[in-house]
């Protein structure tokens, strides 16, 4: 029985998904669990699992085409029927189709092909005439006056391509600063990973693919990177277009500023934000970890957790017009890439070491980068944390993610005068943390008391390496 294959609804925001590379072919025997597409939703790229055993029977949606959530994109006949599509119960359609591979006649007709690649054109055509007065005899009328047709056509076609391929390769030599000027001077490199709609894009533009860096799973190049390049045109052609509009080079990809887009303004005009910030001393945070060997944000993501446990109400989420508390600690940091701004999820913060946190940390800020995270790293967050201070930032406020009750804003350490508990002034390393917060779920002071705690972890880090808190994974 024939099964169709729909594109998945891979993520909550999914609408539509991009097929960015088949993983199989009409007629391959598939098995439950096998990856048989790559795929490109709103958020990531992921790979597509076969539900079903079976064998592949059609593919409806071709590499690089973006299709509704719901579309059938391939047909699978199911195992029971794969195992009976077998030469021996072929439809009666299908057996003509193969019967003429074992005839003499068809044998006879590929004879003079394979010799014609080997010999001279005059001998090739001199059997491609002999072999066309003897098919009468051995075939039907009608095959006989087909093949010298098609043959003739096809000795024309070869005798075409081969001069305009001398051709072109003469004028490439005489006028090679011509033909750089007007197309890509290398063609499309064979060796390079790339999208089918990718390569044509690439083509049409005058791309080199191999000076193209793929955000695809693997380094693969996709549509959103030929966008985002800069087609290599010659200065010459510049003034002829002086009056022309300049082409707008496609940055991050147009999907993803879609779908924050949406989600920012659906959150700004439906959520009641406040904003509370707190300064906070780093001084031995950044003496821990010299030794250490993590990140700052790595502390801040350890202290969150521990704040978060110990203020359940801040890690809640609003569902149905009301706040729920969630048992777990999903912390999503916001990592921007030049495909546009993920949300990486580190599940189970609060059960985690703060190298084992350094550890995710690292691996999903890497994932994101190489367009490699998939739908399980990008779901479930119930807080999170939006990192600038490697930009310069001092400090900014940011917008909460529904349906989540609070995101926490970390600005830069920058060296500021503070004056001790003697009243002696002195430099110290400041960091400025702000917490917006959904005030349908915390008040002022719960967001104060949050803050105060986190604070408190962060400016005596030791409790954060030595307590025996989290686990670590060898």
């Amino acid at each position: 029985m024939p099964i169709e294959i729909t594109m998945p609804k891979l993520s909550d925001t999914m609408e539509e998904g991009t097929i960015l590379q088949w993983r199989i072919k009409e007629g391959d025997r598939i098995k439950k669990g096998q990856i048989i597409a790559e795929v490109e939703t709103d958020k990531a790229a992921m790979e597509m699992e076969a539900f079903e055993d079976g064998v592949v029977r059609a593919l409806k949606v071709e590499e690089g085409a973006t299709v509704p959530v719901g579309t059938v994109i391939a047909v699978f006949d199911g195992e029971g029927k794969a195992e009976s599509v077998t030469e021996e119960t072929r439809t009666p359609a299908e057996k003509p189709a193969e019967k003429p591979e074992e005839k003499p006649g068809e044998k006879a007709e590929e004879k003079p092909e394979e010799k014609a690649e080997e010999k001279a054109e005059e001998k090739a055509e001199e059997k491609a005439e002999e072999k066309a007065e003897e098919k009468p005899e051995e075939k039907p009328e009608e095959k006989a006056e087909e093949k010298p047709e098609e043959k003739a056509e096809e000795k024309a076609e070869e005798k075409a391509e081969e001069k305009a391929e001398e051709k072109a390769e003469e004028k490439a030599e005489e006028k090679a600063e011509e033909k750089m000027a007007k197309r890509p001077a290398p063609p499309l490199e064979r060796g390079v990973s790339a999208s089918p709609v990718a390569r044509k894009i690439a083509l049409e533009k005058g791309l080199d693919l191999g000076r193209i860096r793929g955000t695809g799973p693997g380094g693969r190049i996709v549509l959103a990177d030929v966008e985002r390049a800069t087609p290599q045109k010659a200065p010459a052609s510049a003034p002829a277009e002086a009056g022309a509009k300049p082409e707008r080079v496609a940055g991050k990809s147009v999907k993803i500023r879609r779908i924050v887009a949406r989600k920012m303004l659906e959150s700004w005009q439906n959520i009641p934000h406040f904003f509370v910030t707190v300064a906070v001393d780093m001084t031995d945070v950044i003496r821990f970890r010299k030794d250490l060997e993590v990140s700052i944000n790595d502390f801040i993501v350890a202290a969150t957790a521990r704040s978060l446990h110990e203020h359940p109400w801040v890690n809640s989420l609003w569902i149905d017009g009301e706040a729920v508390d969630q048992e777990s600690i999903n912390i999503a940091m916001a990592v921007a890439t030049e495909r546009g701004l993920y949300n990486p999820v580190i599940h189970d913060c609060g059960n985690l070491s703060l190298k084992e946190i350094s550890r995710r940390t690292r691996d999903l800020a890497d994932k994101a980068h190489l367009g490699k995270l998939v739908h399980a790293d990008l779901e479930g967050g119930t807080f999170t944390i939006s990192n600038m201070g490697m930009l310069g930032v001092e400090s900014f406020s940011a917008i909460i993610t529904p349906p989540q009750a609070a995101v926490l804003a970390v600005g830069t350490v920058k060296g500021e005068v503070v004056v001790d508990d003697q009243g002696e002034p002195g430099i110290a390393p400041i960091l400025r943390l702000t917490l917006s917060a959904d005030h349908r779920t915390l008040d002022g002071a719960d967001a104060a008391e949050f803050l105060g705690t986190l604070k408190s972890y962060l400016e005596a880090p030791v409790t954060l390496v030595t307590c025996n808190y989290g686990q670590e994974k060898e």
